[in-house]
């Protein structure tokens, strides 16, 4: 992209770009940077209504199955705060918010650590609501908690974390910046190694088949314990939270891994310009696995619409005037008893 004034940018029918000698049609500038404010403003108002109950909320905060969203939504409102305002405002005026190579850096390692920690967490909470469901009762104690719940989430965080740190702040590499691109075309050069290949199949594929192997035999195991074995489970208990894990791995499904395909595909066939056409709108339809993701923990908080209700009318509700009860001139004058109706004692 060009380093072009603002209007210029914005008022671009279409842009038309070559990409690994591919002409690609990309989505008008204008059409991007409307998609994106929209939807980042939306998500991080859902993000922090979510948080605040998930945290504040004593039964929602101790509740098992909340703890994987509390992790997964704190490190999406890192990307929705400082992934999303960057690409924000290199759409807008065409070069890079302030050109430093350390922003560079910061920006691709929030975009890393993010974008790849959500499938990991999303494949866990998979496969742990095999347990929450068939299982519950092992979780009671506080060593198997420790050991099957809070460790492997913290695995998972602690291990992108670690991982990101060292290959964009630890290896050393020669770093050629281009203000004018996103992320300001940088990469480490961790990835002109065999690195890339690992983190296309344990990030991407890995993710994926997990995500789709536990919700599968979920559904199986629902099934065959209700209609064959007749044992019950309490489905109206687990309802609710496995239709919500259904409808984040949906979003993971359609706007995550066709882009894994393509990288498992170019790859295999050693063809870097194959699926060059949806690999571009790929990569901008990727954003919104951070923009769905936090309207898929709603259904977890209870009363849902009650409490959105109350937040967007509670500026109509006006305190009433409290004061000292008027005492009726006639009635001091007869020696009746004052009245105060409507003052609670």
């Amino acid at each position: 992209m060009s380093n072009a004034s603002s209007n210029s940018n914005l008022s671009t029918p279409g842009i038309v770009l070559v990409y690994g000698g591919t002409s690609v049609n990309e989505i008008p500038l204008i059409g991007r940077f409307w998609m994106f404010l929209i939807s980042n403003c939306a998500s991080f108002i859902c993000s922090v209504f979510v948080l605040y109950y998930l945290l504040f909320d004593r039964n929602l905060r101790r509740g098992l199955n909340s703890h994987v969203l509390i992790v997964g939504l704190i490190f999406n409102l890192f990307a929705l705060v400082l992934d999303v305002p960057l690409v924000l405002y290199r759409l807008y005026h065409g070069i890079v918010w302030m050109q430093v190579p350390i922003i560079c850096v910061l920006w691709q390692y929030i975009d890393s650590v993010s974008y790849t920690v959500l499938p990991k967490l999303v494949a866990w909470a998979s496969f742990e609501r095999h347990i929450l469901i068939f299982n519950e009762q092992r979780l009671l104690l506080s060593k198997n908690r420790i050991l099957f719940h809070y460790i492997p989430i913290g695995v998972v965080a602690g291990y992108h974390i670690l991982l990101y740190t060292t290959i964009y702040f630890i290896v050393p590499c020669q770093n050629v910046f281009d203000y004018t691109q996103t992320y300001c075309g940088y990469d480490s050069c961790v990835y002109e190694t065999s690195f890339a290949i690992y983190e296309l199949f344990s990030n991407g594929v890995f993710s994926c088949v997990c995500i789709a192997f536990f919700n599968i035999t979920l559904i199986v195991r629902v099934i065959y314990r209700r209609y064959r074995i007749h044992r019950h489970v309490d489905w109206h208990k687990h309802r609710k939270l496995t239709l919500q894990l259904l409808y984040v791995v949906s979003i993971f499904y359609i706007f995550y891994f066709p882009l894994v395909i393509v990288g498992v595909c170019r790859y295999i066939t050693g063809i870097k310009t194959f699926g060059s056409q949806y690999y571009v709108y790929g990569n901008f339809l990727s954003f919104y696995v951070n923009f769905l993701f936090p309207f898929g923990c709603v259904a977890i908080i209870p009363k849902i619409k009650t409490k959105i209700k109350k937040i967007l009318l509670c500026w109509k509700i006006k305190p009433s005037a409290v004061g000292p009860p008027t005492v009726n001139t006639l009635q001091q004058r007869t020696g009746q008893t004052p009245m105060t109706a409507g003052i609670a004692s």
